[in-house]
């Protein structure tokens, strides 16, 4: 009985693989366009420059080409643009129910004060991770001191989770009403 049982198992674990072998072939056939690359052989998903190749012949070879990596350093010393334009430096995260909580009020900041820059940065992607990073090496931020959301404006940093956006209002006015008068 024993043997049975491992015969029957045997048979449809060599079935399995027979039958994904030939549609893997099938999918290869029908995509290719015939010029004999791998990529052409096998469909991929291009995800910034990241790239399986992917031959029908040898499956245990991935091929993997991995993009370049650009180190980019992040300057948040700026309160102005050269032009004297007041930039708002604003951290957030996706996955942050404060930062969702706040988002329309930020955006409503930003449709009233259209003369400020406004650089938001989502800690969620890489690159917003990157530049909290340099803000926070370049703030000197402990560890309990980074949280989002979190903005800089006029080399004052916002914490206060809710009333960011009022203290926010205020400073925009008070460097509006320094450069004019």
């Amino acid at each position: 009985m024993r043997i049975l049982a491992i015969a029957v198992v045997l048979l449809l674990a060599f079935g399995c693989l027979a039958q994904e072998t030939n549609t893997t072939q099938t999918i290869a056939d029908t995509t290719g366009s015939g010029s004999g690359s791998a990529i052409d052989e096998w469909p991929y998903v291009n995800t910034s420059g990241l790239y399986f190749e992917r031959n029908v012949s040898d499956v245990m070879n991935t091929n993997t080409t991995f993009p370049e990596v650009v180190d980019v350093e992040f300057n948040f010393s700026n309160v102005t643009t050269p032009d004297g334009r007041l930039i708002v430096y604003y951290f957030h995260s996706s996955g942050c129910s404060a930062c969702k909580v706040l988002r329309p009020e930020i955006d409503s900041l930003e449709a009233d004060y259209p003369e400020v820059l406004w650089l938001e940065y989502d800690l969620a992607n890489a690159s917003g991770g990157e530049a909290y990073r340099d803000f926070a090496a370049q703030h000197n931020l402990s560890n309990q001191q980074m949280f989002v959301p979190q903005a800089l404006v006029n080399d004052t940093i916002l914490t206060d989770r809710f009333n960011i956006n009022k203290t926010l209002e205020g400073i925009i006015k008070a460097y509006e009403n320094s450069s004019q008068g």
